[in-house]
């Protein structure tokens, strides 16, 4: 799985996403070999000063205002304090009590709330969503032999799809409004796309279903029943899902860009997924619960074994061959640094989140940063936490075993990724996507489709670490189709994939980049005509059409990445200019590009110049094959403000 989704802005990934087509495979290889040269030139501090010293650099660097920062060492709180500022025009610092949107931190909780429901037998996680909730409009086609269980909304594996667009910002109506009107208004993203419990794609919608359930069975509007089980019980004052009065005078302000620019107040529908605010020195006291195993200063709210089952994922394929490590209940494990730490990542406009611990050697921590422009900057202080607190630890690793090369050329091949988390940029695995495993030296590697191939060690029957991780973090096994699958946890990652053939992406790659370079040159080729028409320099040229719909065509698929690159925030899910602009030219591009090609085929060659002709020829036939492939995507004709 990949650990990193929740530190990027929803709205700036989606943004990027399709604008991203035309160079995808450059910008890719750049990124890959920009990844592989790099180097880990942080420091390694060895005194609370210091480690501060080392993130404020980092953010200077990042241009990231502030961050909260709280470190547990020995199960106690050992430093709380802030870096930067949480207002720059008030010149108002961080400190252990500023407030921040935590993004998907929120889940955690929920995640809470039904363990305790659980233990009170008020529910069972284990249980039928349709048999809790049938109101709930969930569509499964393996419900008779793959149901989705309660279970599977929090360890994303019930299938469905990330936000629709026009889901994900709360614009017009009021603030609680019913999570089950939400759920009627926006049912795609709660359709099956796989039998449910056997892959994890991260699904914001299904943990909101959660959420839901915790207010059928309790009673209560799930934050108030999360508030009065868990937050206040655990000391944390101010946290809150709503924006109540208490906690705006010590909110962060949100900021993203370089210079930083101030972002508002947005309210999102799925607010059971993300909406806690919460300061670092609350979310400590979270950590500190969960390395006591479920109890604060004064009781138990949890047993232990509810904890571990947080920590533990079972629903995948991966899981049920073995893999320890993973997505549990809102609760993943990460890989970094030489150790295993649990915890969740959050990100919404403004802000980017982490708390991570360790229950094993007792310590963990939490940042919170108020800015969502740089994930290189939660990624680096993330670093410079773990190095600090697992300083004076021992950091043992498995031990490798050497399997015959023939077995290990059993599962060499080439893995395409086959769980998406939002359906509508499956093309991008497409495009970049897959894990290339192959046999060097008598070891297993594995590489993405540009990179370097890095080792695998083998530490039990189809399971794998890299070489410096503490234990297997990869794991092949036959899926229920018969099928080699792969999956991975860590750093970096491997999302569910099935073994295919390495040639199909390659052979896709060129096609696309060669479509784009012959489209692309229509543009100098209209600088010559378009000038030559003004001057009346081709008053007896015939079939103008012929020159004019395939530089068309190409105007109208670059409007679509320009259009893109202007959306931000509550803009992506509404109508407006540039979702307009998207749609048109996802609309227009393939009806130019088939006019265009029946012209320039109908036109006798006599009538027109033999290059004008090979040339549009060329082009209309380029854009034809690019229209096909986003056919194939469901890329065509993008209504981003419209309710699927």
């Amino acid at each position: 799985m990949k650990t990193w989704p929740e530190a990027l802005s929803i709205c700036r990934a989606w943004r990027g996403a399709l604008a991203s087509l035309q160079l995808f495979a450059a910008l890719t290889f750049a990124a890959t070999w920009g990844a592989a040269q790099q180097k880990d030139d942080l420091p390694h501090p060895k005194t609370v000063e210091e480690l501060k010293k080392a993130m404020k650099d980092v953010l200077d660097k990042e241009h990231v205002p502030g961050a909260g920062v709280a470190l547990i060492a020995n199960g106690e709180l050992l430093w709380c304090g802030g870096i930067g500022k949480a207002d720059i025009a008030a010149n108002r610092d961080v400190t252990c009590d500023t407030e921040f949107r935590v993004g998907s931190v929120s889940k955690t909780f929920v995640a809470l709330a039904l363990l305790k429901l659980q233990e009170e037998g008020k529910i069972n996680l284990y249980a039928r969503l349709q048999d809790v909730a049938p109101e709930i409009p969930a569509k499964n086609k393996w419900e008779a032999t793959h149901p989705v269980r309660i279970v599977n909304l929090l360890e994303h594996t019930a299938g469905f799809d990330d936000m629709e667009f026009s889901e994900v910002y709360n614009l017009h109506d009021r603030y609680d409004f019913p999570l089950l009107d939400v759920f009627k208004r926006f049912q795609k993203p709660q359709i099956a796309r796989w039998p449910p419990g056997t892959r994890m794609s991260y699904s914001n919608p299904g943990n909101a279903v959660a959420g839901y359930l915790i207010e059928k069975v309790s009673g209560k509007p799930f934050d108030q029943y999360i508030r009065e089980s868990f937050l206040r019980p655990l000391g944390m004052k101010k946290a809150d899902y709503p924006f109540t009065d208490v906690v705006k005078p010590f909110l962060a302000t949100a900021y993203e860009g370089n210079p930083p620019k101030a972002l508002g107040y947005p309210s999102i529908y799925l607010r059971p997924a993300g909406d806690l605010k919460a300061s670092p020195g609350e979310l400590a006291k979270l950590v500190q619960f969960l390395l006591r195993r479920g109890k604060t200063e004064e009781a138990q709210l949890l047993k232990p074994e509810s904890i571990l089952r947080m920590e533990t994922p079972e629903t995948t394929l991966a899981a049920k061959n073995g893999l320890r490590l993973g997505y549990g209940l809102a609760n993943y494990s990460s890989v970094e640094g030489g150790v295993v730490t649990h915890g969740h990542n959050g990100g919404i406009d403004g802000f980017l989140s982490t708390y991570r611990y360790m229950p094993e050697q007792d310590w963990g921590y939490v940042i919170l940063l108020n800015s969502s422009s740089s994930s290189r900057a939660l990624t680096e202080t993330n670093r410079l936490a773990i190095d600090f607190l697992s300083k004076d630890f021992s950091k043992p690793r498995q031990p490798a075993t050497s399997p015959a090369a023939a077995e290990l050329e059993k599962l060499a091949g080439f893995y395409a990724p086959r769980a998406p988390r939002n359906q509508m940029f499956a093309f991008l695995d497409d495009l970049v996507g897959g894990t290339r495993i192959r046999v060097i030296n008598g070891k297993l590697a594995r590489s993405d489709l540009f990179g370097q191939p890095e080792p695998l060690l083998c530490v039990g029957k189809n399971l794998f670490r890299g070489e410096k991780e503490p234990e297997a973090t990869t794991i092949f096994f036959t899926n229920e189709s018969g099928g080699r699958a792969l999956a991975g946890n860590g750093l970096n990652g491997i999302p569910y994939s099935e073994r295919g053939n390495l040639v199909l992406p390659y052979v896709r790659i060129a096609l696309l980049l060669l479509c784009v370079f012959v489209m692309l040159t229509t543009l100098p080729f209209a600088l010559v005509w378009i000038v030559r028409k003004l001057f009346g320099a081709m008053k007896e040229v015939r079939h103008l059409p012929v020159r004019v719909l395939p530089l068309l065509a190409t105007l109208a698929f670059l409007l679509v990445p320009v259009c893109f690159a202007q959306l931000n925030g509550p803009r992506i899910g509404t109508f407006n200019a540039w979702t307009a602009g998207i749609f048109l030219g996802t609309f227009v591009f393939p009806l130019f590009s088939v006019i265009g090609l029946m012209l320039v085929l109908r036109v006798p060659k006599s009538e027109i110049h033999r290059g004008v002709r090979i040339h549009s020829l060329l082009v209309s036939s380029a854009c034809c094959m690019l229209t096909g492939f986003l056919w194939s995507w469901h890329l065509l004709a993008l209504r981003l403000w419209a309710t699927q």
